[in-house]
C-alpha cells in the first residue's frame, strides 16, 4: 500500500469511525488509573497525586484515541471516577464537602484542555508528515510526466503512477481535438464499464466537474471521474476507484486534481509539438514539390530539345540523309527518350512513396530473372560498358515485388555508367547468407568522397562529380532505391573499392525468416 493511501486512511480514523475501539481503550484507561488511584488511597497519599493519575490518564488516553469527543468523555468519566471511590460519602456521586465541586470542576476544564492540546500537537504533526509525503510523491510524479516523449506515454505513466500512489484501480481517457476517445490506459481491474461510470465519465469529460463516487452526480458509479482541463477545454479524464468500498480522502483529491494539471500541461506540450511537426512537414514537403518542379523543368528541357532538334533535321533533310546518320539519330532520339521514361518512372514512385500510396505486389520471383531484365534493359545505353553478372547455381526464389526491385537495379546500374568511364567493367552480384539474399552493383570509377557519402541518399541530393555521359539527373535514384528496399524490409549501404570504384549493396529477407 503506498504511503499516501496509508495517511490517507488514518486520517479517515481521526474523524471517530472506530467508535467500539476507542471506547473500550477509555474502558481500560480509565480502569488502569481507578486501580493505581487506590493504591496510592491505601498508602494514604495525598488527593492530589489522585488527581494527576486521572489527569496523566486523560492525556495519554487523548493521544492515543485521536478524537476531541473521546477526551471530553475521559475528561468527565475522570472526574465521576473521582468522585465515586474518593470522596465521601464513598462509592456514590454524592459530594458532602463544599469544596469539591471546584476542586471537580478545574479537573475537568484542566483534563479537557490539555487532552484536546495534545490531539491537535498530534494531528498537527501527522498533517505535516502527510504534506511531506504528499510533495515528495507530486515532485516524483512530475518529473516522470515532463520527460514523457508521446501522448501514449503520458497516459501509461500517469496510470501507472497513480495506482501506486494511491493504491487504488486507475483509468485514464486521453480525448482527441475532434472529441472522440483517442487512448484509454486500465491499471488494475477494470471497474469502469458499468454504465454509470461510462455516463459518470462522460458528464466529467463534458462539463468539466468531478462525477462518480463522493460527489452529487452518478455517486452510485464504483469511481471517481476527475476532468483533465486546458486553457481550450478538457482534454481527457481521469477515473480513481480505491481497493474495497472506501471513498477518496481529501489529500487524495488534492493529489489527483494537482496530477491532473500537470498532465492537461504535458498533454497539451505534446499536441502543440506534434501540430509543430505537421506544420513542418508540410512546409518541408511544399518546399520539396516546388524543387521538384523546378528540377523537373529544368531536366526535361535538355533530353526534350535534343529529341525535338533530331526529329526536326530527319524531317527537313530526310532525302539528303544517309541511313547510317539516320541511324545514328533514331538511336539518339531513343536514347533519350528512354532516359525520360526512367526519368518519370522515378518521379512517379517517389510521389507515390512520399504519400503513401505505394501497395507493394509481392510475389514470388527469381532473383536472377530480376537481374537479366535489368542488364537487358540498361544495356541499350550502356556506351561500350562490359557489365559482368555473377550468379550463384542454385536457384533464388524471393517474396518481392519484382518491377520495383527491378527499378532499384536500373537505377544502380544507369549511376554506375554515368560516374565511370565508357567501356568500363561494371559487375552484378547476386549470393545468399544466412536468411538473407544481397545484390551488388560494382563500377571502376572515382568513387565517392566522405564528404558526400553521408548526403548520398538523401532526396535531390546531387553529386559535385561530374556525369561521364554529361548528364545530370535530379537526385531521385538512390533516394527512391532506399526507400523501396527499406519497404521490403531490407537496408541499403554504399563503400568505396580498392583502389577506385564504388559498389552499392543491399539485401531482401528470404522466406526463411
Amino acid at each position: 500500500m503506498s504511503e499516501l493511501h496509508h495517511s490517507a486512511k488514518k486520517l479517515r480514523n481521526i474523524t471517530g469511525t472506530n467508535l467500539f475501539k476507542n471506547l473500550l481503550l477509555m474502558v481500560a484507561a480509565m480502569s488502569l488509573c481507578t486501580l493505581m488511584s487506590i493504591v496510592f488511597n491505601i498508602l494514604n497519599m495525598s488527593e492530589i497525586n489522585i488527581v494527576m493519575i486521572y489527569l496523566l490518564g486523560i492525556l495519554l488516553y487523548s493521544y492515543m484515541a485521536e478524537g476531541y469527543a473521546y477526551s471530553f468523555f475521559a475528561s468527565v468519566t475522570g472526574v465521576l471516577l473521582y468522585n465515586f471511590f474518593f470522596t465521601e460519602p464513598y462509592y456514590t456521586l454524592q459530594v458532602y464537602n463544599p469544596d469539591y465541586p471546584i476542586i471537580f470542576l478545574v479537573m475537568f476544564i484542566v483534563g479537557s484542555i490539555t487532552s484536546m492540546l495534545t490531539i491537535k500537537v498530534k494531528m498537527e504533526r501527522q498533517l505535516v508528515v502527510d504534506r511531506e509525503k504528499y510533495i515528495s510523491s507530486l515532485y516524483y510524479v512530475t518529473n516522470r510526466l515532463l520527460n514523457v516523449k508521446s501522448c501514449d506515454e503520458l497516459a501509461e505513466i500517469s496510470a501507472d503512477e497513480l495506482s501506486k500512489q494511491l493504491d487504488a484501480n486507475v483509468m485514464i481517457i486521453v480525448y482527441d481535438s475532434s472529441g472522440n476517445e483517442d487512448i484509454r490506459i486500465v491499471k488494475g481491474d477494470n471497474v469502469f464499464g458499468r454504465d454509470a461510470d461510462q455516463m459518470a465519465s462522460s458528464e466529467a469529460y463534458q462539463s468539466g466537474n468531478p462525477c462518480g463516487r463522493g460527489t452529487m452526480l452518478f455517486s452510485g458509479a464504483n469511481a471517481y471521474y476527475t476532468p483533465v482541463i486546458s486553457q481550450n477545454g478538457s482534454l481527457g479524464v481521469i477515473g480513481i476507484s480505491l481497493n474495497g468500498s472506501d471513498s477518496l480522502a481529501g489529500t487524495q483529491i488534492t493529489f489527483i486534481e494537482v496530477v491532473s494539471r500537470q498532465i492537461a500541461v504535458v498533454l497539451e506540450r505534446e499536441r502543440m509539438y506534434e501540430k509543430q511537426r505537421r506544420t513542418q512537414m508540410e512546409i518541408e514537403r511544399e518546399r520539396l514539390r516546388s524543387d521538384m518542379l523546378r528540377s523537373i523543368s529544368h531536366d526535361l528541357r535538355t533530353p526534350l530539345a535534343g529529341i525535338m532538334g533530331l526529329a526536326s533535321t530527319a524531317h527537313d533533310n530526310y532525302e539528303e540523309l544517309n541511313d547510317d546518320v539516320k541511324k545514328t539519330f533514331l538511336q539518339n532520339i531513343y536514347e533519350d527518350a528512354d532516359w525520360l521514361n526512367e526519368l518519370v518512372e522515378n518521379i512517379l514512385h517517389a510521389t507515390r512513396f512520399d504519400e503513401g500510396r505505394v501497395k507493394l505486389n509481392i510475389k514470388e520471383e527469381a532473383a536472377e530473372e530480376i537481374i537479366t531484365e535489368a542488364v537487358t534493359h540498361v544495356k541499350k545505353h550502356s556506351s561500350g560498358h562490359e557489365i559482368h553478372v555473377k550468379i550463384p547455381e542454385e536457384i533464388i526464389l524471393l517474396k518481392i515485388d519484382g518491377v520495383l526491385i527491378r527499378q532499384v537495379l536500373i537505377n544502380l546500374l544507369n549511376n554506375a555508367i554515368n560516374y565511370s568511364p565508357a567501356g568500363s567493367k561494371i559487375s552484378v552480384s547476386l549470393f545468399k547468407k544466412d536468411a538473407r539474399v544481397y545484390f551488388e552493383v560494382s563500377d571502376n570509377g572515382p568513387g565517392i568522397s566522405q564528404d558526400e557519402m553521408p548526403h548520398i541518399f538523401e532526396r535531390y541530393y546531387q553529386r559535385k562529380t561530374k556525369s561521364s555521359t554529361n548528364r545530370k539527373g535530379m537526385g531521385l535514384g538512390l533516394s527512391l532505391c532506399k526507400s523501396i528496399v527499406e519497404a521490403h524490409k531490407g537496408q541499403i549501404s554504399l563503400r568505396n573499392n580498392v583502389p577506385s570504384g564504388t559498389t552499392v549493396s543491399f539485401y531482401i529477407l528470404s522466406g526463411e525468416e
